[in-house]
């Protein structure tokens, strides 16, 4: 087991190394078995924006760029009104997620009676991207009736300045993730994006440390990808090993975790990035690629397809599975 200590030093290092790597995958078999979760989140699990593509951050990796690749629904009837129709179109959850507020805030409170209104209507799964939030906030979103909050966890104080234009503090974001935690909300899910300071790893161990000692069921790791349009679209993106490194590293520290590698990913050295991952431990992965699959079938892994997003929690997903046709 690997001690915190090494952690940052570890991260830092030019090497991946191979006996950590091993180490890890035998962990992740011990603990998490043989299984492989494949998530497939588009149409049955779209992400709505209930900002539209406002944000006063304008996150420096970002520039509201990501939420114009969301459904915009700014009003509440809207959104219960989208909901129903996507129930109707076999839809099985929903993202709600939009532009932060300048104290980093998604304002999610003139939504909060549209959701417990879907989660009393229909049997859609919500996932609510929640911003930095306090206690009180925390239980006022878990009174929705919600099944998924889906927090960042940032781990440096330079990056959220410089990145996210917050005057918010790594301890802001540890009080988010831990308010959450301890409401009724069925699923808390941190996430954690490699690189997110121009592509160098800078908060990623802190941000382990925060989310170790929350002892969430799951987490998601990220990484960077250079968007064009944005100060970050000529930086150099997170090379596949450092992501791997950090999965490696969440493997080890929480051996019973479920770790998905996310949406927002590189798609360049793709069968690199996603065979790294999954040797280093993760158990979980959004729209995988062919390399990817062939990977965790010659390695024993036994793949589960599901029509949804990776956070959401297995005693959610009897009606997310995908039937694969036999090849």
């Amino acid at each position: 087991m690997i001690e915190f200590e090494e952690v940052q030093r570890f991260l830092l290092g030019e090497e991946l190394p191979k006996t950590l790597l091993e180490e890890a995958w035998r962990v992740r078999l011990r603990h998490r078995g043989r299984e492989i979760r494949f998530y497939h989140p588009l149409p049955h699990f779209p992400a709505v924006s209930i900002t539209g593509d406002w944000c006063a951050l304008r996150c420096k990796h970002c520039m509201g760029k990501y939420l114009q690749g969301m459904i915009p629904i700014k009003s509440p009837e809207k959104l219960k009104e989208f909901s129903m129709k996507l129930e109707e179109r076999d839809g099985v959850g929903i993202l709600v997620s939009g532009g932060c507020t300048p104290d980093g805030r998604v304002p999610l409170e003139r939504f909060y009676d549209a959701l417990r209104w879907i989660k009393e209507n229909t049997e859609l799964i919500i996932n609510v991207h929640t911003g930095l939030i306090d206690e009180e906030g925390a239980e006022e979103l878990a009174s929705t009736g919600i099944d998924i909050a889906s927090v960042d966890v940032v781990g440096s104080d330079e990056t959220i300045r410089r990145v996210n234009g917050l005057r918010a503090t790594v301890e802001d974001y540890g009080k988010t993730l831990n308010s959450l935690m301890e409401t009724s909300i069925p699923a808390v899910v941190p996430h954690l994006c490699v690189g997110l300071d121009y592509g160098k790893i800078l908060g990623e161990a802190k941000a382990l440390e925060i989310i170790w000692e929350a002892q969430p069921r799951q987490m998601v790791i990220l990484a960077l990808i250079p968007t064009r349009g944005t100060p970050m679209e000529a930086v150099q993106r997170p090379p596949p090993g450092d992501v791997a490194k950090v999965t490696v590293l969440a493997r080890l520290l929480m051996p019973e975790i479920s770790i998905s590698l996310g949406c927002m990913r590189p798609r360049t050295e793709r069968k690199m990035l996603e065979t790294l991952c999954l040797k280093a431990g993760a158990d979980r992965m959004v729209l995988p690629s062919k390399a990817a699959r062939s990977w965790a079938e010659a390695h024993g892994l036994k793949a589960i397809d599901l029509k949804g997003c990776c956070s959401i929690p297995e005693e959610l997903e009897e009606k997310l599975t995908i039937k694969r046709k036999r090849r």
